[in-house]
């Protein structure tokens, strides 16, 4: 070890210590990549490169990339103070997005978890496609769509930094989502619904039994059912307005849409608010109530494995399918009535396009059996009678 300040000898290499920015540095000497060796000459010129460093240090124009250009700590002070580092982008981010509470707890935890994880802090412009993908491969999705989110995700703090010109391009753009098959609507029989009703009717509270009959013939989303206020129902004009949903955590936001929407009332919708106008119209805000609180219900409370839906499933020995499949229950059994598309679309509160892609299956199987009538119709006006032998 080198008796000389500043400089330190090591095995094969000589190093310069200096204090700079608060921390003790320690920066090997090196040539052509090669270490420096410990030869007389060699140490005698480290000795005057580190009374230089000092010098520079005190005076205020040391530049860490002149004397040692392969340091790490060179390629930090080279970053222009523009550029943030990736982290505080996604922190940034998740500040300034317009997300709902708990769609921004969620993005957060996920963020930390994930992505954190799995890219480095550097400087956001020193991001590239291949750092994504790694990340990528080294995820375990459960599917497709799982990846397809966290890559959607991703892709907003970079979008922020270039709309604040820290970026001229997004690492994801080229990024493809992975294919996702749809999931085909599972609809409840209009027997199967009858049959739920007729056992909620006799083995539970009036309101429950007046909410799922609602459900069942309004086509509402379960956080719409749940977060209608009477103000918004009109009994005499048989409509009501959807303009608000109830989050996963209990908050009322706009619909999923984004659009408000009248729906006409059927006969059964009507008869079950007639019902549930006695248990809590005087209230004055929202028409359903869990019955064993007495507060609005909660989408978990509906979904809870203990619930009174799962129990009156499994009573039934019907296939358990979730809340919201009430849903699609009136939009199938619409359809097999021989409503027309574009009607069932604005009840439900979808663009026609999107109604024709979500319930294919049902208009096609309605309009064949239609065609197939007419065809049968055409031969029989034209078949030959047969002569009586």
């Amino acid at each position: 070890m080198s008796k000389t300040p500043g400089v330190e000898i090591r095995a094969g290499c000589i190093r310069i210590v200096f204090r700079y920015q608060g921390k003790q540095r320690h920066e090997r000497l090196c040539l052509d990549n090669e270490g420096l060796a410990p030869t007389p000459a060699n140490i005698k010129y480290a000795t005057r490169l580190a009374a230089e460093i000092k010098d520079k240090i005190r005076l205020g124009t040391f530049k860490y990339v002149d004397y040692f250009p392969g340091s790490s700590q060179a390629k930090i002070e080279a970053t222009p103070a523009s550029v943030p580092w990736l982290y505080d982008v996604m922190d940034h981010w998740l500040r300034v997005c317009d997300l709902k509470a708990s769609t921004r707890e969620q993005y957060t935890t996920r963020m930390n978890s994930f992505w954190k994880s799995h890219l480095r802090n550097v400087p956001i412009d020193q991001v590239r496609y291949s750092d994504i993908m790694g990340a990528l491969a080294a995820g375990s999705w459960k599917s497709a769509k799982s990846r397809n989110n966290e890559l959607s995700m991703i892709r907003g703090p970079f979008e922020l930094a270039i709309r604040d010109k820290h970026l001229t391009v997004n690492p994801c753009d080229e990024i493809k989502p992975k294919k996702v098959q749809r999931k085909s609507p599972d609809p409840f029989t209009l027997d199967e619904a009858n049959l739920i009703l007729a056992l909620l009717k006799t083995h539970r509270p009036e309101p429950i039994y007046n909410f799922v009959q609602f459900m069942f013939f309004t086509g509402l989303r379960t956080a719409e059912g749940i977060a209608l206020q009477w103000k918004n129902v009109d009994l005499r004009r048989n409509e009501i307005l959807i303009e608000a949903g109830m989050t996963s955590d209990g908050e009322e936001d706009t619909t999923k849409t984004a659009q408000a929407r009248t729906v006409i009332l059927s006969a059964r919708a009507h008869e079950a608010l007639l019902r549930q106008k006695f248990h809590t119209y005087l209230q004055g805000e929202y028409v359903f109530h869990d019955p064993k609180t007495g507060n609005p219900w909660s989408y978990q409370t509906i979904t809870d494995a203990r619930s009174f839906w799962a129990i009156t499933l499994k009573s039934l020995g019907i296939r358990y399918r979730r809340p919201y499949n009430m849903r699609h229950t009136y939009a199938t059994i619409g359809l097999m009535s021989g409503a027309k598309p574009a009607f069932l679309a604005k009840q439900l509160g979808h663009s026609l396009r999107m109604f024709f892609d979500v319930y294919a299956k049902w208009i096609s199987s309605v309009d064949d059996q239609l065609e197939m009538a007419k065809v049968n119709a055409a031969i029989k006006r034209r078949e030959a009678p047969q002569k009586l032998r």
